[in-house]
């Protein structure tokens, strides 16, 4: 069984003895010799292992049982996490560390350092030239014995803190690895050859000053890569013998060759983080936008390609048991909507009668999403025309909402853009009063891919989609390669230097005021929501009273209760889309304000295309009526 967490795979074996072993994907090869019974059993790590000096945790280097023939040899540390840390991690190299830094300073879960490991081993952050090598994390185990807390020397406080990350991190309601307050967690690396450089000191092949110096290099080399390590030190430092002249192996530019070890306060820097979130957000638009002819990428083993009425999808199981289709082509954007990246983060309820929520994703992505109700049956009056109508049809299924939508838009008719579909991993029951079973039994020859298919349509799920969170223009269509989009939001304007930290408030204060004075509720929007245009030059453009020019989305009904739009262009704008609708074979069935978006400004002004018609962005597909030959053989 695979599991996730940290942006770490690991294989899951449950062992003979009722032990947890959860393997990475560097340990899977020497697998038979990361069993339990080949190390640990019998308490073999102390027998034949050798407790690493200098060490204030219980830290074994251990030559494997032989297995298959062949004994490897491995580090063995016993995880900390939940004790307090000792006041001796401070360094005689803090490189600014706060004394604030240091009272709260935790060890990380055996989880999240792995994950933090495997993140500077990748090194995708700061310069490529710059590489941190280090020892691989192998496998995490967890033996079957409880113990008091007094014995592990954990703090209940402390120990919540990561669990409750590593909950949010797999998605709570069915996380697939648990922290036990009461067991052990032990962590395996490889060993590497070689000796600390306090070794190599005290052999006479460095000084006192070459030590000083290389920590100074090893806390600026972490720094450009975006990690600190509390307590760094020259015992983390593993150097190696050159072979060919006296001294120690070097590189090119005649700096002593390292290797670290000792990840437990191993921490991403503020401006890392910072920057990431939108690293992450910039690859996620080059995803969405790929150059014209590119070569899609290539499909991992756990994922499959897959096509939905006329949608192509990249599907794949998750860890808490559920299912994501991720739509398009390209595999990368698959764990961009992985359920930690977005279920978990702060959300704003949309709908009162609904479960619709915008948020901002782990990836610094704004999104919607939306609960199907796929087999619930529509709680209208029978008795009227549209009532009747909209009974007659029911609910679409997520596929088909992503298939209109995507169809409406390459007719020419604007609408949110679909991401992806998620299953949900536990049953969801309907009450049998509520059920209408007529889109599974019209999904019911359609399947998952792999060795052990499932209905597309499973009525024991939830299903939810996962829509681009329209803020009045559309991403795709000002899409930029070079330099910046079309428009940037506020908040960011201001990230990127764009902005000084005085025009950014003067900007955004003034886009609510003048809001206000409409009646709407400013103190609820967020900066984000406040889109800037740019020129053609990429300057920021400016409206006649020398002011930055705000865009902000609100949805048709809300317009015309604040006055933006009066009946008469309220109901011309349902009737032209209506028709445009109709035009392709396809009725709206209870066609809303609230499901058009607008464009305005912060004195109410509307959007206009090059016609001088409103421009209106469709954002509910589930009610819907389509002809699907009509739909869907239109060219």
């Amino acid at each position: 069984m695979t599991l996730r967490a940290f942006g770490v795979d690991y294989a899951h074996i449950r062992t003979d003895e009722g032990g947890d072993l959860y393997v990475t994907r560097h340990g899977w090869p020497v697998l038979r010799q990361l069993l339990p019974e080949n190390w640990y059993t019998g308490g073999w790590y102390v027998e034949a292992g050798e407790k690493l000096p200098g060490s204030t945790g219980h830290v074994y280097r251990v030559p494997t049982r032989p297995a298959d023939g062949k004994s490897i040899d491995i580090v063995v540390k016993f995880s900390r996490v939940g004790q307090e840390v000792p006041l001796e991690v401070a360094t005689s190299f803090p490189d600014g560390i706060l004394p604030v830094d240091l009272a709260e300073a935790r060890f990380n879960s055996p989880m999240e350092e792995f994950g933090l490991v495997m993140e500077m081993r990748r090194g995708r952050f700061g310069p490529p030239e710059v590489r941190i090598l280090s020892h691989r994390p192998l496998a995490i185990y967890t033996p079957p014995e409880h113990f008091e807390l007094w014995q592990l020397g954990r703090s209940q406080s402390r120990f919540s803190a990561h669990k409750r990350l590593l909950d949010e991190d797999q998605e709570k309601a069915n996380t697939a690895i648990e922290l036990d307050i009461r067991r052990e967690y032990v962590m395996v690396y490889s060993w590497i050859k070689g000796e600390t450089a306090e070794e190599a000191a005290a052999a006479g092949l460095l000084t006192e000053a070459d030590l000083a110096q290389m920590t100074a290099e090893v806390i600026q080399d972490l720094k450009l890569k975006g990690f600190r390590v509390l307590d760094n030190k020259p015992k983390h430092f593993i150097v190696r013998r050159s072979r060919r002249e006296r001294g120690l192996l070097r590189r090119r530019d005649g700096r002593v060759q390292y290797a670290l070890v000792d990840f437990e306060l191993l921490q991403r820097t503020v401006e890392y983080q910072h920057q990431f979130k939108y690293a992450q957000r910039v690859r996620y638009w080059q995803l969405q936008n790929p150059v014209p002819g590119a070569k899609p990428a290539e499909i991992p083993p756990h994922l499959a390609p897959m096509t939905i009425f006329g949608v192509n999808y990249i599907f794949g199981r998750v860890p808490n048991g559920g299912m994501v289709w991720t739509v398009g082509d390209d595999p990368n954007l698959f764990d961009y909507f992985l359920p930690d990246r977005w279920r978990r983060t702060p959300r704003v309820k949309l709908a009162l009668t609904n479960e619709v929520y915008r948020t901002r994703t782990r990836d610094n992505i704004h999104v919607v999403y939306r609960r199907s109700r796929v087999g619930e049956r529509p709680a209208v009056d029978p008795f009227y025309e549209q009532g009747k109508r909209i009974r007659e049809h029911g609910y679409n299924s997520p596929f088909e909402e992503v298939a209109i939508a995507e169809r409406l838009r390459r007719a020419g008719i604007a609408c949110v853009h679909p991401r992806a579909i998620y299953r949900t991993g536990h049953h969801s029951v309907k009450a049998a009063h509520l059920r209408d079973m007529r889109r599974y039994a019209m999904h019911a020859d359609m399947f998952t891919p792999g060795p052990e298919p499932e209905p597309l349509l499973n009525p024991n799920y939830d299903y939810y989609t996962i829509t681009g969170y329209f803020r009045g223009m559309d991403p795709h269509k000002y899409y930029r390669r070079q330099g910046h989009w079309g428009f940037i939001d506020a908040e960011k304007a201001f990230d990127d230097g764009l902005l000084s930290q005085e025009e950014y408030h003067h900007v955004a204060d003034l886009a609510r005021r003048r809001l206000a004075k409409l009646g709407f509720a400013s103190e609820t929007i967020d900066d984000y929501e406040f889109l800037l245009p740019f020129n053609d030059d990429q300057s920021l453009k400016r409206d006649a009273r020398g002011e930055l020019e705000v865009v902000w989305c609100t949805d048709t009904l809300a317009a015309y209760e604040h006055g933006v739009l009066d009946e008469a262009t309220y109901r011309e704008l349902i009737h032209r889309v209506e028709a445009r609708l109709q035009a392709i074979g396809c009725e709206a069935l209870n066609m809303g304000g609230n499901h058009l978006l607008l464009a305005i400004n912060p004195d109410g002004v509307i959007r206009r295309d090059a016609n001088g018609q409103i421009e209106v962005t469709l954002c509910n597909f589930e009610l819907l009526r389509v002809n699907w030959c009509s739909l869907l053989d239109r060219p």
